[in-house]
């Protein structure tokens, strides 16, 4: 593992031997994460500026702000919050006082829902899609 200002870089080496050959496999060009983290692992070593920013490998503001969300939402369930309590603390505040037969059959309850079962998602191995560029 390397790390710079900018980034942590991962390396997989195959051999130790000193003098042995350095293979950089690049990435395909569809996966514009992979091509950022390729190119700065080949710069990194090559000791140049990198061609792309870092930007591809940095989530979006939405995306960031929806992650964040999820995260809250998972440690609240994890905590014992029931679904109407995430709802009335992270996403509708204004709900808190509405009654139980409104809330039952109201959108923001399924999607409440939606973000729970998002949120258990990237819990149980969708983080990996968010590694590898989807």
């Amino acid at each position: 593992m390397i790390d710079t200002p900018s980034c942590r870089n991962r390396l997989w080496l195959l051999g130790t031997e000193p003098g042995a050959a350095l293979v950089i496999l690049l990435a395909p060009t569809r996966h514009p994460v992979r091509v950022a983290a390729a190119d700065a692992a080949r710069c990194l070593i090559a000791g140049v500026p990198r061609l792309f920013g870092t930007a591809a490998l940095s989530p979006t503001r939405l995306q960031h702000r929806r992650l964040v969300l999820l995260l809250d939402i998972l440690d609240a369930r994890l905590a014992g919050a029931s679904t109407r309590e995430v709802a009335t603390t992270l996403l509708y505040p204004w709900l808190a006082d509405i009654p139980a037969l409104a809330w039952t059959a109201s959108s923001e309850r399924r999607r409440t829902q939606r973000m729970i079962a998002d949120a258990r998602g990237l819990m149980q191995g969708g983080y990996r899609a968010l590694l590898s560029g989807r």
